[in-house]
């Protein structure tokens, strides 16, 4: 399943302006809507009122997560009368309604994570609340997915565990990005956009083509949701999906030819 659920995040709005938006949302599309809820600057009270006129609303999909701080090279320190993490969301939320809650797992561990095993144990954590599936932070290289795959099902863990695909559309904003949250660009893929710094459109393409064949890796590998990270530009996820759905009907075109053949 290819996945581009809409998302709104409340942090940077105001709770009726978030729920407004969101009904809307809802409202005009097809597309499952998932609310994103941080911990940031945030009191228990407030996360609970957005969470529940979602829920009135017909939106019980959530996304929890700690959030990270608004404040450049400051550290996160939870609000006096709010949860104190994301796993502390989840075990509340939970307690307030029938939530289906998505969680932020690292293939390649959280940026402020002591070691990869620690990092787990927070994953843990949080599956242990109640979560009820896990979207990654985006990743290039599939085999460190499939590693963190099978770490995890080591621990116990049993929920599904989404990849999260980020199409690069501009290399240097995903180069930077991926600086700051810790993901692994390969050199191969470094090579790929060498001269590319002021052709747009080539950038697009060869960010496409990247996206689906790890889409294709991945799907090898028994995985069969994924979660696109947008980045409030949806033209080149969908471009992604609509080729690998094409690939996907000629493949099964071609297997029906050669059974009748």
């Amino acid at each position: 399943m290819l996945r581009m659920p809409s998302c709104v995040e409340p942090p940077r709005l105001q709770p009726p302006v978030t729920v407004k938006k969101s009904k809307k949302i809802k409202n005009k599309s097809t597309i499952p809507v998932a609310g994103h809820l941080t911990c940031v600057d945030m009191s228990k009270d407030e996360v609970n009122s957005v969470a529940l006129s979602w829920l009135k609303n017909g939106i019980n999909k959530i996304v929890a997560l700690r959030g990270d701080v608004r404040t450049k090279n400051s550290k996160y320190v939870p609000h006096k009368e709010g949860y104190i993490n994301a796993a502390d969301m989840v075990k509340g939320l939970k307690k307030l309604g029938n939530f289906e809650i998505a969680i932020a797992g690292y293939p390649e561990k959280h940026p402020e994570s002591e070691n990869e095993i620690k990092d787990l144990e927070n994953l843990k954590n949080k599956v242990d609340q109640g979560a009820d599936k896990i979207i990654t932070q985006f990743f290039f290289n599939y085999e460190k997915f499939l590693k963190f795959r099978d770490r995890a099902v080591s621990l116990g863990i049993k929920i599904p565990i989404i990849p999260g695909i980020l199409p690069i559309d501009n290399f240097e904003k995903v180069k930077n990005f991926s600086s700051k949250c810790g993901t692994t660009i390969p050199n191969w893929i470094e090579k790929e956009f060498a001269g590319l710094e002021t052709d747009s459109e080539i950038q697009k393409i060869v960010g496409a083509s990247i996206a689906c064949d790890l889409v294709k890796k991945l799907h090898a590998e028994g995985v069969d949701e994924f979660h696109f990270y947008t980045l409030n530009k949806y033209e080149l996820s969908y471009a992604v999906c609509k080729r690998l759905i094409g690939d996907k009907i000629a493949t099964q075109n071609k297997q029906q030819k050669e059974l009748y053949a």
